[in-house]
């Protein structure tokens, strides 16, 4: 085992990995992931390490940190807009850039820890609102 996972989460308590790898593409993330099954590894996939807590006897697998960057906007005078962003973004500073941009609904959940790929899947939510009320659709693989 080699990488000390404390290092790696806001609660900084874990133990070593025996593999770590960090990833900052989709195809990254596939080919690490195939990798780790042809080997028989069980996987934990991390993004900003919050939320997660990992024993000291650390993880006898592949951790995969998600480091992916990145937004498109599609914009539409009529509709509004679609936002598609990397799972591997900061949370909080994704919520400022879209302050910044003019967008509203985001703003009530500034301030929460973690990356924006984990937000759909803690459900994340602050001050009567709901990652869900701006979620349209999330991608993920099987």
């Amino acid at each position: 085992m080699s990488e000390l996972l404390a290092n790696y989460t806001s609660l900084h308590v874990g133990g070593p990995a025996n593999k770590f790898i960090r990833v900052s593409s989709e195809s990254e993330l596939v080919e690490a992931i195939k990798a780790a099954d042809s080997a028989g590894d069980e996987v934990l996939i991390m993004g900003g390490g919050s939320n997660v807590l990992i024993s000291d006897a650390g993880f006898n697998g592949t951790v995969i940190q998600v480091e992916t960057k990145g937004n498109t906007f599609h914009i539409d005078a009529c509709s509004g807009g679609m936002i598609t962003v990397a799972s591997g973004e900061n949370w909080d500073e994704f919520v400022a850039f879209m302050i910044e941009k003019g967008f509203a609904g985001l703003e009530s959940m500034s301030g929460i820890p973690g990356s924006v790929g984990a937000t759909p899947i803690q459900n994340i939510g602050a001050y009567g609102h709901e990652i869900s009320e701006v979620v349209a659709r999330v991608r993920c693989w099987d």
